[in-house]
């Protein structure tokens, strides 16, 4: 009888059985690496693509307000907030146009849990402010959502950034845009001394509306 005819030994399955596990273990690890980082890569587009749907929900409003308004902080978690004044219809049905104001805030029950919301009112009229609307959730805290820019001699206008960051699990990113109001000037931000108007001049501060 030839030797090949036997078969194989057990030395010889061993070693092909532990060849085959550590094949085995490293083309799972590089699928699982090749999953994470999928995931990964979808976890910031998601965050990135809602940072930049929110940015630009606030672009037209911004970017023709008549007012920017003083930014402030209201309420024990000290919520920052800015009114801005725009010229628009108040239903989609009208024919006429009205001053209205625009009021941003960043809220939220904790750090990574905070959400940009909306609200508006008519200038001059009874009616009571809309209800908090959200532009944007699962925002992380700690950063600045809100700076106004006063006009200069270079640039006469008011400006307002506006910065935001979204996290997913461990990872947070940011996103800011300034925006210049185009129907605002130095003779409407300023007073005959060239200095900001007192918030209460402001054509959006309301004690209604303020906490």
């Amino acid at each position: 009888m030839k030797d090949h005819d036997l078969g194989y030994s057990l030395i010889e399955m061993m070693v092909v059985l532990g060849i085959i596990s550590v094949v085995g273990a490293v083309a799972t690890t590089g699928i699982l690496q090749v999953y994470r980082t999928n995931v990964v890569a979808e976890s910031d587009a998601a965050v990135q693509s809602q940072l930049s749907v929110a940015l630009l929900r606030l672009d037209r409003s911004i970017r023709y307000a008549y007012a920017i308004g003083t930014v402030h902080n209201e309420g024990a978690a000290g919520s920052p907030y800015v009114e801005i004044m725009v010229v628009e219809k108040e239903q989609p049905t009208d024919t006429t146009y009205a001053k209205r104001c625009l009021q941003l805030r960043l809220t939220g029950t904790g750090p990574r849990n905070q959400q940009l919301q909306s609200r508006s009112w008519t200038i001059g009229s009874a009616a009571a402010p809309s209800g908090w609307q959200p532009l944007a959730s699962n925002l992380v805290g700690g950063v600045t959502p809100f700076v106004r820019i006063q006009p200069t001699q270079a640039v006469n206008h008011q400006l307002l950034t506006v910065r935001l960051s979204a996290g997913s699990g461990t990872m947070t990113k940011t996103s800011a845009v300034t925006y210049t109001a185009l129907n605002t000037y130095a003779g409407t931000a300023l007073d005959a001394n060239g200095n900001p108007l007192a918030a209460t001049a402001e054509p959006c501060y309301s004690t209604a509306t303020r906490s």
